[in-house]
C-alpha cells in the first residue's frame, strides 16, 4: 500500500477508538482499556507504537499505554501545534518531528473526540518512530542504492539514511550544515520549494558531499492536506553503471544479429529472413498481450485489495465491541445453563471466524517489513496453538525435535496458523494433523500433513493465487498471504498430495 494509504489507516484506527469514547468519555474501565489495546495491536501492524494516550477536554493526558511503562498522566499537551490545529479544524492532525518522552525522534498522530453536540471533549493519539513507518515504503538505510528521504511541514528531516558526513534526522532543509552538504545547490532548493507548494516534481540533479544524485519528490497528503514530503534519491554512478551494462549487452546482441544475418543470407536467402521477422512480430504481440493481461489483473487486484481493506477495517471495531461485551456478560453471569453456555460458545466461534477472515484481508493488503531473529520453533507452535480453536476430535501431533529458525516469528506464526486452520477444515473437524521438522545443509523445512481427502489436481497450480478458494466461507487470501510471507523470507512453500501436505523451506542464512 502507499504511504498515504497507511497514514489514512492510522487515522481510521484512531477514529474507531473515539467512536467508543464518544459515548463513554473519560471512562477508563476494563472494557475501554480492552478496546484501546485491540486497536493498538492493529496500529502496531502498520507501525510499532511507542505511546498511546487519551486526554480530557483541557488536553491533559488521563490515560496512556507506554512501551517503557512510564506514566504520562497529567501531562499538558494544550500548547502543542497539532493540538491547536485540532481545536481549529476538528480533524485529525500529524505533528512535525520532535524528540519524545523516550529521548528518541518521533511524530504524533492525534484524533479529536467529538460528542453528540459536536463539542470537542479531548483527543486520542499515538507516538511512533517515523523511520520505522517509512521503512515500509522504501529504503531509508542504505545510501549506496536508491533511497528515501522524508521531511515534515517545518522542512525538518524525519526519516533518512545515515551517512558518514551528516545525520539529517532533526535538522532542517535550510540549516547551514545541510546546505553545505548539498553544495547550496539551486536545483535541489527549487525541487524542495516546488514540493512545499504542493507540486510533484520531475527530477533534479544534486551534487552532495558524497557525489551526484538524481532526486524526485512529491507531497504526501492525508484528506487533501499535505502532511509530509517524500524525496527519492539515486546515486548517478549506479545509473551510469546500469546504462553502460545495457549498452554493452546491446553491442553483443547487435554483433550476434549481424553474424546471424550473414549466415541467413548465405544459406536461406531473403525468404527465410522474412519468416524470422514475422515470427518475431508474433512473439512480440503475444508478449504485449501477456503484459497487458497481467497489468489488468494487477490493477483489478489492487482495487479489490483497497476496497476489501476498508470494508475489513470498518468491521473490526464493532466486532471488537461485540467480543468484549460478550466476555463481560459471561464473567458477570457465572451460573449459566448448559444451553446458554452453548450459545456463548457458538457466538465466540463466529466472532473468531470473522476476526480470522478480517485478518486474512488485512494481512494480504498490508506491506509489513520482515524483522528476522533467532527463534525456537517450539515457542512459535505453542503461541499458535494457544490462539486457534482445535476441535476435540482433531489430533495435532507436534514434532519430536526442535529447530532454531532465523525468521520474523510474528509473520511465520501467521503462516503456520493459516495452514493449521486449513488442515482442520480439510479433515472436517475429525482427523490427524502432523507437524514435522527436518533440515538440509542450507534449509530448515517445516511440513504440515493432514488426513483429509487431498487437493484436486486441477487446483494444485492455483491454490496460492489471490482470491482463489474452494470454501464457501473463505476469502481466497490466506494462502496467498502465506506465500508472500515465505517469499519475503527468501523461502519456498509448496502443496502436494499423497499425503496432503504443505511444506515450507526457509534458508538457514537469510
Amino acid at each position: 500500500m502507499s504511504i498515504e494509504s497507511d497514514l489514512n489507516l492510522l487515522t481510521h484506527e484512531l477514529h474507531d477508538i473515539t467512536q467508543y469514547y464518544q459515548t463513554n468519555p473519560y471512562l477508563i474501565n476494563e472494557q475501554s482499556k480492552a478496546i484501546a489495546q485491540q486497536q493498538i495491536e492493529e496500529i502496531n501492524r502498520i507501525v510499532p507504537t511507542k505511546t498511546f494516550f487519551e486526554t480530557n477536554k483541557e488536553f491533559q493526558i488521563i490515560y496512556n499505554i507506554n512501551e517503557n511503562e512510564n506514566s504520562l498522566i497529567g501531562l499538558d499537551l494544550s500548547n502543542q501545534t497539532y493540538v491547536q490545529e485540532i481545536k481549529q479544524t476538528m480533524k485529525p492532525s500529524f505533528s512535525s518531528g520532535h524528540v519524545g518522552m523516550h529521548e528518541s525522534f518521533q511524530v504524533t498522530v492525534a484524533y479529536p473526540i467529538i460528542d453528540k453536540n459536536n463539542d470537542l471533549q479531548g483527543l486520542v493519539g499515538i507516538m511512533f518512530d517515523p523511520s520505522q513507518f517509512f521503512n515500509r515504503h522504501g529504503n531509508i538505510s542504505d545510501i549506496n542504492s536508491e533511497y528515501l528521504v522524508i521531511l515534515d511541514n517545518d522542512a525538518r528531516f524525519i526519516a533518512a539514511p545515515k551517512n558518514p558526513i551528516i545525520d539529517f534526522i532533526g535538522k532542517k532543509f535550510y540549516d547551514d550544515d545541510v546546505q553545505q552538504f548539498l553544495h547550496h545547490d539551486p536545483n535541489t532548493t527549487k525541487l524542495f520549494e516546488g514540493m512545499m507548494n504542493g507540486n510533484a516534481t520531475r527530477y533534479s540533479v544534486t551534487k552532495t558531499e558524497l557525489g551526484e544524485t538524481i532526486s524526485t519528490g512529491t507531497p504526501v497528503k492525508v484528506d487533501e492536506k499535505t502532511e509530509y514530503f517524500a524525496i527519492i534519491m539515486t546515486d548517478t554512478k549506479s545509473i551510469y553503471s546500469d546504462a553502460e551494462s545495457a549498452l554493452q549487452t546491446n553491442r553483443l546482441v547487435l554483433f550476434s544479429l549481424a553474424a546471424a544475418l550473414v549466415v541467413g543470407i548465405t544459406l536461406f536467402a531473403f525468404s527465410r529472413d522474412k519468416l524470422f521477422r514475422k515470427e518475431a512480430e508474433i512473439i512480440q504481440i503475444k508478449k504485449d498481450l501477456e503484459i497487458a493481461e497481467y497489468k489488468s489483473k494487477s490493477d483489478k487486484l489492487a482495487a479489490i485489495g483497497e476496497l476489501a481493506a476498508r470494508i475489513a477495517h470498518d468491521l473490526r471495531n464493532p466486532l471488537s465491541v461485540i467480543k468484549v461485551t460478550s466476555e463481560i456478560l459471561q464473567m458477570q453471569n457465572q451460573d449459566l445453563s448448559e444451553r446458554e453456555k452453548e450459545t456463548f460458545e457458538k457466538q465466540k466461534n463466529a466472532i473468531d471466524r470473522m476476526s480470522h477472515q478480517i485478518d486474512e484481508v488485512l494481512d494480504f493488503v498490508r506491506s509489513t517489513p520482515v524483522t528476522k531473529q533467532p527463534v525456537e520453533f517450539s515457542k512459535m507452535i505453542t503461541n499458535v496453538l494457544s490462539n486457534i480453536l482445535v476441535p476435540k476430535r482433531v489430533k495435532i501431533i507436534k514434532p519430536d525435535r526442535d529447530l532454531i529458525l532465523k525468521c520474523d516469528p510474528v509473520q511465520i506464526e501467521v503462516v503456520i496458523a493459516n495452514l493449521l486452520r486449513n488442515a482442520i477444515d480439510a479433515v472436517e473437524n475429525d482427523g490427524i494433523i502432523s507437524i514435522k521438522l527436518s533440515e538440509e545443509p542450507n534449509y530448515h523445512i517445516i511440513s504440515i500433513e493432514d488426513t483429509g481427502p487431498g487437493i484436486p489436481e486441477e487446483n494444485l497450480q492455483k491454490i496460492f493465487e489471490p482470491l482463489f478458494t474452494t470454501k464457501q466461507k473463505g476469502t481466497g487470501l490466506g494462502l496467498a498471504s502465506c506465500k508472500n510471507i515465505v517469499e519475503q523470507h527468501n523461502g519456498i512453500i509448496i502443496a502436494e498430495n499423497n499425503p496432503t501436505a504443505f511444506t515450507i523451506r526457509l534458508p538457514k542464512n537469510n
